[in-house]
């Protein structure tokens, strides 16, 4: 009953902590429209809100009905809390604010700190898998950067390294790769539609944030 209690407390605190980023940052977006944004306002947030309140439903069965108590559970929840936020913001200005990668980061380090001594076997058995996290996303964003001669963003190798630390190896891979093959196959579609150029950029987040849905609904 106790878990049932606490994936309830869970999935209504995601909306929240959603809004609560956004409303922090909000005076700091550029454009006007966006300064003035109410949270989960638009359609699109909305269908953001929805696919992460059943991937973190798919997550919490997956590990074992474990709530905030866990480690890997708290990381994980934690980490689609920022990729929704993350997304957003780079659909709506095509930037990843440092601002939030420094909160998540801080945060990253609490929680391993507070938590991580409570629960200090499990956190010994994750660290090589957040070592393997951190030098996976590295190395391919970091790859992909220079080769890319910096059209992609610098925020984006940043955010890869955060859920590198967050996703640990055992997760972030998969997020990593189901994104890019999602962003492959939009960009070849629209590439097709001429909806695009090979000149246009788009938003690399969101890919990556449909990535991590699709790797914790795989369980």
């Amino acid at each position: 009953m106790i878990s049932y209690i606490s994936i309830a407390a869970s999935m209504a605190l995601l909306p929240v902590l959603y809004s609560a980023l956004i409303l922090w940052y909000r005076p700091y977006f550029e454009k006007e429209e966006n300064q003035r944004r109410r949270p989960l306002a638009s359609m699109r947030e909305k269908a953001v809100l929805i696919l992460s309140e059943a991937a973190l439903l798919r997550l919490w069965y997956a590990l074992g009905m474990k709530g905030f108590g866990d480690l890997r559970f708290t990381l994980l929840y934690l980490m689609l809390a920022g990729m929704m936020t993350f997304c957003m913001t780079d659909v709506w200005e095509q930037v990843v604010p440092n601002k939030l990668l420094l909160i998540f980061l801080f945060t990253f380090v609490i929680v391993l700190g507070a938590q991580g001594l409570r629960e200090l076997e499990e956190l010994t058995d994750m660290l090589p898998s957040i070592l393997l996290g951190v030098i996976f996303c590295g190395l391919c964003f970091g790859i992909g950067y220079l080769l890319s001669r910096k059209t992609m963003g610098a925020g984006d190798v940043k955010l890869s390294l955060l859920m590198g630390l967050y996703l640990t190896g055992e997760y972030v891979v998969g997020a990593v790769v189901y994104g890019c093959i999602v962003g492959a196959v939009y960009s070849v579609i629209q590439l097709s539609r001429k909806k695009l150029t090979r000149k246009d950029m788009i938003p690399f987040v969101p890919f990556l944030y449909i990535g991590l849905i699709i790797r914790y609904l795989i369980g």
